[in-house]
């Protein structure tokens, strides 16, 4: 509960891009939070399974429509947005007038939070709310990042400014230490749940890994050359391969003694790559991040987007694991080579950087600006 007696119990609107995990499990981590703290918090995501997720948690969740911004040439074109949304435009336009709606009718809240979503701070700005940003994409309109390979951050930045044009307070989930000028921006650790942070580790002739898939780009190949490179040049080291269930029935003939393939389980993963001694995935923040958490290294082969690139050259250049276009045998024993130094590089680099609770950080300011006093001011420009 509040530390501060002049705290009175705030109401956050929380919107989440329904888009695989990352974001679902990070905003379920704060709401849970802040829950605990007496707040009362609600969720506007997209995806019937998102909203049911966190309706199984307690919370109440709808399910709103996300428009499709796909990038060609890492850059979003207006001809290519209205194509893609032509049909959807009337229905989900119509879905957001009953979202204004549904918050009137339940209470309007005292702030909105957006993780990389339109439909929050379009409420935000209807209703004359404060809008918090909590996310890791923002650093790509706050810094300039460098274009990686044949990607640039271009698409990302459209994306950003047209789903939130102004926000209050932009919290920017970072692994590694990153810095930009301005009040309005801070950079914090990122948000792991609780089950990472305190989960036993050990180091056991173990190799965790999970692909997942990005339109047509599958995980079936790195699967099948990474249970290969396992079973013809690794043989002190089991290898348990996780895939989201859909993709398992194609995978399984990759199986063999020494190679498991699994549908993932959240807790079984987790406890898997805690025992592990390295871990092998695409680039996408919050999995490397948990294994970083945990001291773990990671090889990494990034889907086809900035932010992957990104991520994967970062980890690279600060030692914490390796990256390559794709899974071969010498990367990844080159890789399996070094993963005790570049495990000890991780350690220091967690300890240095990881270890503090970025929840603490983001409740004391909503409630720095909510006291018996007086409300949250309204939004300003950002």
């Amino acid at each position: 509960m509040f530390g501060n007696a002049n705290v009175r119990p705030l109401s956050v609107i929380i919107g989440v891009n329904g888009i695989g995990m990352g974001h679902t499990v990070r905003q379920s981590v704060i709401a849970q939070f802040l829950r605990d703290r007496g707040h009362h918090v609600r969720i506007v995501t997209n995806g019937v399974g998102r909203a049911e997720y966190f309706r199984d948690l307690g919370f109440t969740a709808w399910d709103a429509w996300m428009p499709t911004l796909l990038a060609r040439g890492d850059r979003i074109h207006a001809r290519d947005a209205v194509r893609a949304n032509l049909r959807q435009a009337p229905a989900g336009l119509l879905r957001h007038l009953q979202l204004r709606r549904a918050v009137r009718n339940s209470g309007v809240p005292d702030v909105f939070v957006t993780d990389y979503e339109p439909n929050t701070p379009r409420l935000a700005y209807h209703f004359d709310r404060p809008l918090i940003s909590i996310d890791q994409q923002s650093k790509y309109r706050h810094l300039d990042l460098p274009v990686v390979g044949r990607y640039a951050r271009t698409a990302d930045e459209q994306r950003l400014r047209y789903f939130a044009p102004r926000v209050d307070r932009s919290f920017i989930c970072s692994y590694v230490p990153l810095d930009a000028e301005g009040r309005q921006v801070e950079f914090i650790a990122p948000v792991v749940p609780d089950a990472v942070r305190s989960a036993p580790t050990t180091i056991e002739p173990l190799a965790t890994a999970y692909f997942s898939r990005y339109f047509d780009h599958g995980p079936q190949e790195s699967v099948r050359q990474l249970a290969s490179i396992f079973r013809q040049s690794v043989p002190d080291r089991k290898l348990r391969i996780y895939t989201q269930p859909s993709e398992l029935r194609s995978l399984r003939g990759y199986a063999d003694a020494r190679v498991e393939v699994r549908a993932f389980d959240r807790e079984a993963f987790i406890a898997d790559m805690a025992r592990s001694e390295a871990v092998f995935s695409n680039a996408g923040f919050n999995l490397i991040s948990e294994a970083l958490v945990l001291g773990k290294p990671v090889h990494l082969v990034p889907l086809p987007t900035y932010d992957q690139h990104w991520c994967a050259q970062v980890v690279d250049e600060a030692g914490l694991g390796t990256s390559a276009p794709r899974i071969e045998a010498q990367s990844v024993l080159d890789f399996l080579a070094r993963a005790r130094s570049l495990r000890d590089n991780v350690v220091r680099h967690r300890d240095l950087h990881l270890l503090a609770d970025p929840r603490e950080r983001i409740a004391a300011y909503l409630e720095s600006r909510s006291t018996i006093d007086g409300p949250m001011p309204a939004p300003v420009a950002g």
